[in-house]
């Protein structure tokens, strides 16, 4: 633990200024597209409950280093963009390799503070309920698809970068509306017919959670968990039935009791958890989640390692499924990985989703790990360190690998060379089966559990 939090005095940066970890910027025609620093986004949803429309009015705040045509993305088309005051334009242009796409601001800027400010509607997992003047919605996400983070819903920066970000929402239409809102920000009720929500600044782009309902129609309990900090930590669990909620509160207390004894207290302010239909996994958010029961201690040690400890990219999501799936298999010690190489932490640069082999094959690597390491306490020892050390921080696959050798004194250029920054092998490609944890909802499927 010692080794860790010196290590830590010596290489951690300043909070939360991430552009470090950004990929490379790249050249696009009439010049260079840079990838820029949110200091804050502003995110204003209007309801109109007679047109049934919600339109986001965003206001981002983003500092660039160098001179370049700025980069965010968003999925619904942006309408009305202003960059500092005067009408812009912009376009969906493709990452070099054509991996993922994104948006590109139609204007350079200097090194510095700008603003941008643009509109755009929400069709995506939103319903609304006429009968009952109310409305459901989600941000719900998923990793292992491109673009499925907020960007399908506001505009958004990428997974290296953390920033403040306040939701306010409005509703037109009604003298007052009664809905229940679900949150891992602090969320505040500031007229009969608006709510505000601030999320911390340590939040990226997969971090927020927010779930809206009209008001009662989820079964409900909050209770307080005792940390081993001595901290109450609230917690919120909810579902449509009555049964699981209080389900969901048993098993949520078990998971937290383990975990905390496993790598130290619960990183978050609070927890919420969302019981959602049997078979239909989960996806983790940071200190909540959405999803079945068999997958809740699954996506509750992912506040640990995902949204505790967070990857800066696409390349560094391996880690944390490939934990949590070591943890699911019993945390298993290997004498080797079982397979000959892959490329799992080494993909394009810019690609954004993870590796689904992750939770095969990361998992096996994790016990191969927790073999070499068994002479310093095994892998779980380091990981306890690492998330005191890095908690709320940015990581990736090269800083993970630093630490475990700092940690253990050990050189794990091969292992690394090999299993996950290598070519792969046949014996690799075979474990692309869906994980039961984290299954590919089909749209509908999403947006039923509103």
């Amino acid at each position: 633990m010692k080794k860790i939090f010196f290590l830590f005095s010596l290489i951690s940066s300043a909070a939360y200024a991430n552009l470090h970890l950004a990929p490379p910027d790249f050249d696009v025609q009439n010049g260079r597209a840079i990838f820029v620093d949110f200091k804050k986004a502003d995110y204003s949803i209007h309801y109109d409950m007679i047109e049934e429309r919600a339109t986001v009015r965003t206001r981002i705040t983003f500092e660039a280093k160098n001179s370049g045509f700025p980069l965010f993305d968003l999925i619904p088309y942006p309408n009305s963009m202003q960059l500092d005051g005067k009408k812009v334009s912009q376009d969906l242009i493709k990452f070099p390799g054509g991996v993922s796409q994104l948006r590109k601001v139609n204007r350079v800027v200097g090194p510095g503070i700008h603003v941008l400010e643009l509109s755009n509607e929400i069709s995506t997992n939103i319903s609304f309920h006429s009968d009952f003047g109310s409305v459901s919605q989600a941000f719900w996400i998923r990793d292992l698809k491109d673009r499925m983070f907020l960007e399908q819903y506001i505009p958004s920066n990428f997974e290296f970068d953390q920033y403040e970000m306040n939701l306010n929402l409005s509703f037109e239409g009604a003298e007052e509306i009664e809905q229940d809102i679900y949150t891992n920000g602090v969320a505040t009720r500031t007229s009969p017919t608006s709510w505000s929500i601030k999320f911390p600044a340590h939040y990226t782009v997969s971090c927020p959670y927010f779930h809206m309902t009209p008001q009662g129609w989820m079964k409900r309990l909050d209770f307080n968990y005792l940390s081993l900090s001595g901290k109450n930590i609230p917690i919120t669990v909810y579902s449509p039935w009555k049964k699981r909620t209080k389900r969901f509160k048993a098993e949520a207390l078990r998971v937290m009791q383990e975990l905390e004894a496993d790598y130290g207290p619960w990183g978050h302010d609070g927890f919420v958890a969302y019981g959602t239909m049997k078979g239909t996994g989960g996806m983790e958010h940071a200190g909540a989640t959405a999803t079945s029961f068999g997958a809740l201690d699954h996506e509750m040690l992912h506040s640990y390692f995902a949204k505790g400890v967070i990857p800066a990219n696409g390349n560094s999501g391996w880690i944390d499924e490939a934990i949590a799936s070591w943890r699911d298999k019993g945390y298993q010690r290997l004498l080797a990985p079982g397979f000959s190489g892959s490329n799992l932490g080494s993909q394009s640069i810019y690609k954004r989703n993870t590796d689904s082999r992750a939770y095969a094959l990361g998992a096996a690597f994790m016990g191969y790990l927790d073999y070499r390491l068994q002479d310093h306490g095994g892998l779980k020892a380091f990981l306890r360190g690492y998330f005191h050390a890095y908690k709320h921080q940015v990581i990736t696959t090269e800083h993970f690998k630093n630490n475990l050798e700092f940690f253990s004194g050990l050189n794990l250029d091969s292992e690394f060379e090999t299993y996950i920054w290598g070519e792969n092998s046949e014996d690799s490609l075979h474990h692309v089966e869906e994980n039961p944890h984290h299954k590919a909802l089909s749209t509908a499927q999403l947006k039923s559990i509103l």
